[in-house]
């Protein structure tokens, strides 16, 4: 989205769950619906990581799924994906449905960073 827009930026996906030496890929259905909305294979190489309190530190911005998952961050640090776009509510866990469900859930993310990038793009800028 970033490049798109001709902004440099990093982001990076971290979730709840160590996976030690694993190296857990993309579940497929999440891989083949991003390349369906992104034309291109922007998940070949994520591997799943568990977020630590350096990469809280370093963030500008925290953005999570659910809400229940904002309490375990700094406030005024994190925001929900829904919140980004002036919703309420959760974005489901595709996880366990079918490849529609994956893809439902994409667009949804995709929708929602389109509607907060306002908030994510000023991140790290205030006081610059």
């Amino acid at each position: 989205m970033a490049a798109e827009r001709g902004v440099q930026m990093q982001a990076v996906s971290a979730g709840y769950y160590d996976w030690g030496p694993l190296r857990r890929e993309v579940h497929p259905f999440a891989r083949r619906a991003v390349r369906q909305l992104a034309g291109g294979d922007l998940l070949q190489e994520h591997r799943a990581a568990r977020w630590t309190n350096g990469m809280v530190r370093s963030a500008d911005l925290v953005v999570v799924a659910e809400q229940w998952m904002a309490s375990d961050f700094p406030h005024g640090k994190v925001v929900t994906l829904r919140e980004l776009a002036g919703e309420h509510g959760d974005v489901p866990d595709p996880y366990g449905g079918n490849y529609d469900v994956f893809l439902e859930c994409a667009q949804m993310i995709r929708r929602l960073l389109d509607a907060g990038w306002g908030i994510i793009s000023s991140a790290g800028t205030e006081g610059s």
